[in-house]
């Protein structure tokens, strides 16, 4: 991924900026899983968002540091508090919080990066402040929920697709929203060109997280850093399982031959075959790419799509990822 690389200095002071953040005045057993999760390997993709999109509107990085390292802070918050709730045991290719330290300290911990968050994003500057802080509160409701929405489905027999769209439409793409807003905002661009950073965000958010739900059963342990098939192992309603209750749903011969759930798939090898027979893998690549192309037509209202672009070349990178 080229543009990882080009960007590592912008990533590196990301890096070390979140580090600082830490109050050296901490409880050890506080600032030290802290530490051990910022200093865990990332993308730093929201925080890179917010950057890039101040750029795009001919802003100076500097400006929206501040706001981007909030952003990330805010991220890694409902990151820990998720491993919680989803009783994952691995992040990044390293323990969760919760299993390295227990749910005790996770959740002081994510309570704790909130809090530096907002310390962050005071740091903004000050004519934009009012306007930052009403988003980014915002932003924090929305994703809660989002994530409760995410637990409700869990345990109901029925949802839609619709229903669930709009699930993450809060729970991921409510923050990557918020990221292109705010480098917007503090890149002093003009009302039409934010509202264009919104939308692009929102859809790439969209986009991201419905390819998330596809690599949890095509992509490969070792580049997710995480073990594949573990939305399907808590019966996580995802746009995968949805989209196949649809399909076979819609014939009688498909629930003959198909089981009904996702879940009485014998290996995730077989499942994986059975969603390419059915033409599933195909249905979700294409909405993958109707909401990047979306995204990327928002875009080009604000920067021209070329290679001087970085936010194109990094959506572009996205579109491939396997992790």
């Amino acid at each position: 991924m080229a543009i990882f690389h080009t960007l590592y200095p912008l990533i590196d002071t990301l890096q070390r900026e979140l580090q600082e953040s830490v109050n050296s005045d901490l409880p050890t057993s506080l600032r030290e899983p802290i530490l051990y999760f910022l200093e865990a390997p990332g993308k730093k993709i929201r925080p890179l968002l917010t950057l890039l999109s101040c750029q795009a509107v001919g802003g100076e990085l500097e400006h929206a540091i501040p706001a981007a390292l909030g952003v990330e802070l805010f991220h890694d918050f409902t990151l820990i508090h998720d491993d919680i709730m989803d009783k994952d045991d691995l992040r990044r290719g390293r323990f969760t919080i919760h299993k390295k330290w227990g749910e005790d300290v996770a959740i002081l911990v994510g309570d704790a990066l909130i809090g530096l968050a907002y310390q962050r994003m005071l740091q903004c500057d000050p004519r934009h402040l009012a306007q930052i802080l009403h988003l980014f509160n915002d932003a924090l409701i929305k994703v809660c929920e989002g994530q409760a929405l995410d637990k409700e489905f869990e345990v109901r027999e029925q949802v839609s697709l619709t229903e669930y769209l709009n699930m993450i439409s809060k729970k991921t793409a409510w923050l990557f929203k918020l990221s292109c807003q705010l480098g917007a905002i503090l890149g002093e661009a003009e009302s039409n060109e934010i509202r264009a950073m919104e939308n692009f965000g929102n859809s790439l958010g969209i986009g991201f997280q419905i390819q998330d739900d596809w690599l949890d059963y095509a992509g490969e342990e070792i580049s997710l850093g995480k073990k594949v098939g573990s939305d399907l192992k808590l019966n996580k309603k995802t746009y995968v399982t949805l989209k196949y209750q649809e399909v076979i749903g819609q014939s009688p011969d498909l629930m003959r031959k198909y089981p009904s759930r996702l879940t009485d798939f014998h290996s995730l090898p077989e499942l994986r075959a059975v969603l390419f027979e059915l033409g599933i893998a195909e249905q979700i690549q294409s909405l993958i790419d109707f909401y990047i192309q979306d995204a990327l037509d928002s875009l080009e209202k604000v920067q021209p799509l070329n290679d001087t672009n970085q936010l194109f070349l990094l959506v572009n990178s996205l579109r491939d990822r396997q992790s």
